[in-house]
This record gives structure tokens, sequence and C-alpha cells, in this order.
């Protein structure tokens, strides 16, 4: 593990800052601690698709989450001026008023996620076939990810994978999402079906 001290100064917007900075270093890990304020914040908060914008003078209580090479998921608290505090996702706009520290630790290559390859997969009705670098693929696995749909992601980087996925779904366009085994859509149509269900019809 190694520590990575990030100062920000006034006017920096959180979550972009340490995308930028685990980008740019090619680190992945998680937040171990932080001080600091801020003049907006903008979070999701569980169940509501509604960005919540909050400004004043606005404390941070925890920022908790993980970082990987400029992927981020991050959840924050925070205090306003009467103490009352609030939390959920955090979402790009939460802007530093004075200054914040963030206390970053980055881990090891060899680190395993068991929790997605042996808990989500075994049970998990959904495929999602990926492509790397791809903005569509990542923005799907995340908004499964964001719903806890439990699913199995599938990174295609050969010919021959690419031709057996596009034999069973008779598209070539990515990412392709399955089902059950039975192909449903891409990016586009998963999105829709969480506006409908909150995703409750692929658990």
């Amino acid at each position: 593990m190694q520590p990575h001290s990030l100062k920000l100064s006034p006017e920096s917007d959180l979550i972009n800052s340490i995308k930028e900075y685990s980008l740019s270093n090619n680190i992945y890990g998680y937040i171990s601690g932080v001080v600091g304020n801020l003049r907006t914040v903008c979070i999701q908060c569980p169940g509501n698709k509604e960005i919540n914008k909050f400004d004043g003078n606005l404390e941070i209580v925890s920022l908790n989450g993980h970082f990987n090479k400029g992927d981020v998921h991050l959840h924050l608290s925070f205090a306003d001026e009467g103490c009352n505090v609030f939390g959920g996702h955090l979402e790009e706009g939460c802007i530093v008023k004075k200054g914040t520290d963030i206390l970053l630790v980055s881990l090891e290559n060899n680190i395993i996620d068991i929790t997605r390859q042996n808990l989500k997969e075994n049970r998990s009705r959904v495929k999602v076939y990926i492509l790397k670098n791809c903005p569509w693929s990542k923005r799907s696995v995340r908004l499964l990810d964001s719903f806890s749909v439990p699913h199995k992601a599938i990174l295609i980087d050969n010919d021959e994978d690419f031709q057996k996925v596009n034999y069973l779904s008779n598209h070539n366009t990515f990412p392709q999402i399955f089902l059950d085994d039975v192909f449903f859509g891409g990016y586009d149509e998963l999105s829709k079906q969480a506006k409908n269900d909150n995703l409750n019809s692929f658990r």
C-alpha cells in the first residue's frame, strides 16, 4: 500500500480532482481520510435519479469509496452551518471553498475482487460484453453497479470473441447486454430500463 496526500485549492472540483490524480498516476485504491470544506455540493441520493445541489459553508464529514485509474465510486457526507448532516453519491460540481486535504491509499496490482467474481457472478442473470476504453461500456457497468444488479462483465479483446458474441446478438456495437442469455440491447436500452423500474427486472 502507498499513501498519497492530495491538497485541493479553492474552486477545485472534488470528484474530478481525484479522477485526474488517479488517472495521471495510474493508481487504484481507496479514500482513507479527508478534512476540508465546500461551497457547493452535488450528490445523488439512493433511489433518486435527481442531483441534489447545496450551497453555503459546508464542512466535509466523510468521504468514502474507491478510485481506479480515472474511474471513481465515492460517497460524501457533509454538514451545513446548522450542523445538519446530508450524504449521498458524489457527483461533479462539488466545489472546494477554502481548501481540502485528502489521504488516498493505492493498492498493489494483485488485489482480487472476490465479491464480483465469486459472489455476484454465481447468481447473476446479466452478462455485459464490453470493449476496453469504451465509454459506453464503462457507463453500463457503472449503471448496473449503482443499482446493485449482479452481473458478469466480459471483455472482448480479439476477433474470435467478437465473432462469437456478434453471432449471438447480431449486433456489432458495444456494450452488448444479455439477460438470461438473451440479447437485451446496449447502453441506451439499459438506461431506459433503469428509468422504468430501477433495473428491478434484472435481479
